[in-house]
């Protein structure tokens, strides 16, 4: 699987309901309601973003 980014995000719509689908590395899709998605986007930012410097 050459040149497949590292995590892969689709929206699914399946009537009135919205899927997010997470997959990495070829693992097995999670499905996430976007409120989920939204919340363990802000999680991984919180603790995998780099700290802001302080101003010189």
């Amino acid at each position: 699987m050459p040149n497949q980014p590292p995590i892969a995000v689709e929206e699914h719509v399946h009537g009135d309901t919205v899927w997010v689908a997470l997959r990495s590395r070829g693992a097995d899709w999670s499905w996430l309601t976007p409120e989920e998605a939204v919340r363990l986007g802000r999680a991984w930012i919180e603790k995998y973003s780099p700290a802001p410097r302080a101003a010189e």
